[in-house]
This record gives C-alpha cells, sequence and structure tokens, in this order.
C-alpha cells in the first residue's frame, strides 16, 4: 500500500512547524513575526499561504497552516517549505523542507 500523507481536496488537514535557530537549535520567539508556508504540487508555480502563529509563551518557534478544500486540487508529490519575515532584513527560509504524498479520493 503506498503511503500517503494527505489527500486532494481535503480540508481540516494542518501542517504545524517550528522555526529553530541553526547554532542553538532552540525555537526562535515568532512574537510580532510573519511566517509564509511556500508549497508546489507535482512541481507546479510556488504556492504562498500565511501561517498562524501560535501562543509563544506555549508553543515558542510555531506556526501552524490548515489546508482549505481548495489548496490541494490533485494527487502527486507536494514539497515546500516555511519563511519567516518574508522580504525583511531579517528573512530565513528553512533548509528542512517537507515533503508529502498527496492521495486521490476514490470516485
Amino acid at each position: 500500500m503506498a503511503h500517503i500523507d494527505v489527500m486532494a481536496g481535503d480540508g481540516g488537514t494542518k501542517l504545524r512547524v517550528t522555526i529553530r535557530d541553526a547554532a542553538s537549535n532552540a525555537p526562535v520567539d515568532l512574537t510580532g513575526k510573519t511566517v509564509q508556508l511556500r508549497y508546489s504540487l507535482n512541481g507546479g508555480a510556488v504556492v504562498i499561504k500565511t501561517m498562524t502563529v501560535l501562543n509563544q509563551a506555549t508553543n515558542k518557534g510555531q506556526a501552524e497552516y490548515q489546508f482549505l478544500t481548495t489548496d490541494l486540487t490533485a494527487g502527486g508529490e507536494l514539497r515546500g517549505e516555511a519563511r519567516l519575515q518574508a522580504g525583511q532584513s531579517d528573512q530565513l527560509t528553512t533548509v528542512d523542507r517537507f515533503h508529502w504524498t498527496v492521495g486521490t479520493a476514490l470516485v
């Protein structure tokens, strides 16, 4: 059986990331920061979504995005990364990318 991480057309799937300092591996405080999810499905155009920064007192360094039913419209390979402070002098893009297999529902 093939490994599937998420299904095309499903809403409700959440991706949670933790942004860490490369030198210390400590979570980065995201208070007042913006975090983007940047992904591509099957090598297509890069899609950019704004992630929700979680409460930094209890979830330091964490942000999440809940996929909508219209985000993943086909099966295949999803590759992505998180970007902190896009376009700013303190921009940071994650080195660790995620790779998901997107499945399709039975008709």
